[in-house]
């Protein structure tokens, strides 16, 4: 006889190695990864063949959240600040101004087409699906579109990283002034926007630097202790920064910023064990969230889910990049790759617990349509990433073309020194030159250099291509002159 924790072990795990096995296959297809895993929760739910009875959405907004913040705080790790910083202001104003303008648009849209949801109703359906989702958005950078021009990667993670407190703030907004809770008035609303962005970054800031200085001042008796210091302190931000009003998902990403732009013990170590336990995380959360899913429903809804799905992706989050970017000076390509990058995933389906769990008449309705939509997105949006990049002529590479990296030789430590892995764009001033007309600093070397599935050992003679991978090795204090004369345009 099987006891019961021994079978939820072997169905669980069963279901996210075939998932993860599966994943290979469909991402040969151009299909999100994330995507997969989605479809198989659902066909393990009650309403398909596995059966598994689970309707818990507080549980499963517990497992999106604690899920969430990780991917955010591993995102920021990740960001290249050097590289962010220019475009910070593009950044903000895609993930404010974006971000509230998706969610008018849509709810107008919404309630001219289905005039059976209030107005109320409408732009809180508008104001979940209105922020990008940072979970899709990094998953979909690290599998693919490689090729893309840095700044452009840059400013689509960072809105997509920062603007769940604008989502949060709009969906607490309309919920409220559905439930008609009087005393959250037009003050109250500011008041609550102010202290979750203000308070978010103060805390963010500051745990980040309490982080950074306990890493490197502390000397644990263990090596191991420093990668359970540093998963502690990820849900540690969120939950202090909540209790504070501010907003827990902003203040992760941002910690995780200023600590990934320092030096810090062991941190290559600690990067590789986040990804591999963000990828956990990642798994168990969208396989969660398919279990919640009842087939039978959506099957009720698709016609609004696809409309609704359509004009998200086709007007509303195009135009609102448009009016956010108004004089901004960035290509019309460029703004109609960000528009198209608007990928929706983990963070609305988390939004769509909230009217579930306030009690709301309209709740599960509302999760099923934007279950579809998030649907919607990551197969049509998700999917076709790669070929709208290339058809704007921002992505210049051939599909075929593989890049391997000697991932032992990235787990190298040099004592005072950066091994640094930077990909040469397709415009910048060096490509076509000789290493020997390259001015670089004394104190660095190139190592090495991949092109296509070819490995280059260097000369002086040798030329530099766009797309290639290089990597140097240089003191800390010269590889952002590097990064700069490998990164400038032509």
């Amino acid at each position: 006889m099987i006891d019961s924790f021994t079978l939820q072990a072997l169905i669980i795990s069963t279901l996210i190695i075939f998932s993860i096995l599966s994943s290979k296959l469909f991402f040969r297809f151009g299909f999100p990864i994330l995507l997969i895993f989605l479809t198989f929760g659902m066909l393990a739910g009650s309403d398909g063949p596995g059966q598994i009875d689970f309707s818990d959405y507080s549980l499963a907004q517990s497992i999106g959240i604690f899920a969430l913040i990780y991917i955010l705080f591993l995102g920021g790790l990740e960001s290249e600040w050097d590289s962010l910083k220019n475009f910070l202001a593009i950044g903000v104003r895609l993930s404010i101004i974006g971000t509230i303008l998706t969610a008018l648009i849509l709810g107008v849209l919404i309630h001219l087409l289905f005039p059976v949801l209030g107005f109320m109703e409408s732009f809180l359906l508008g104001s979940i699906v209105s922020a990008t989702d940072a979970a899709s958005v990094f998953n979909i950078f690290k599998t693919g579109s490689s090729d893309l021009p840095v700044h452009l990667k840059k400013i689509i993670e960072f809105e997509s990283g920062s603007n769940d407190a604008v989502g949060v703030l709009l969906t607490t907004i309309f919920m409220n002034l559905i439930t008609a809770d009087a005393s959250f008035n037009g003050f109250q609303f500011f008041r609550f926007f102010v202290m979750q962005v203000l308070v978010g970054m103060m805390m963010g800031y500051s745990i980040g630097i309490l982080i950074l200085y306990l890493m490197n001042s502390v000397k644990l008796g263990y090596d191991g202790l420093y990668l359970v210091f540093i998963t502690a302190s990820v849900p540690f931000i969120y939950a202090v920064t909540t209790v504070f009003q501010g907003n827990g998902f902003l203040a992760v990403y941002i910690a995780g910023i200023i600590v990934g732009r320092n030096k810090f013990i062991h941190k290559k170590s600690i990067f590789r064990f986040l990804n591999g336990y963000v990828w956990i995380l990642q798994i168990g959360m969208f396989l969660c969230f398919g279990l919640l899913v009842y087939p039978t429903r959506m099957a009720n809804i698709w016609v609004p889910g696809l409309l609704i799905g359509v004009l998200l992706i086709l007007f509303a989050r195009p135009l609102a990049v448009f009016i956010s970017l108004f004089r901004v000076n960035l290509p019309i390509k460029e703004k109609l790759f960000i528009s198209w990058v608007g990928l929706r995933g983990a963070s609305p389906i988390i939004l769509a617990t909230f009217p579930i769990a306030q009690g709301l008449v309209w709740g599960d309705l509302l999760f099923h349509i934007v279950f579809f939509v998030v649907l919607v997105s990551l197969l049509i949006q998700g999917s076709l990433i790669p070929r709208v990049a290339q058809w704007l002529g921002i992505l210049k590479v051939d599909p075929d073309r593989k890049i391997y990296r000697p991932t032992d030789f990235d787990n190298i430590e040099f004592p005072g020194m950066t091994l640094q892995e930077l990909i040469v764009p397709y415009n910048s001033s060096v490509v076509d030159k000789a290493l020997f007309e390259i001015k670089l600093p004394d104190q660095s070397h190139i190592l090495l250099i991949a092109r296509g599935e070819q490995f280059l050992i260097p000369s002086g003679n040798t030329q530099v291509k766009g797309g290639d991978v290089v990597w140097v090795l240089a003191k800390d204090d010269v590889m952002p002159i590097i990064g700069k004369t490998f990164m400038s345009v032509s």
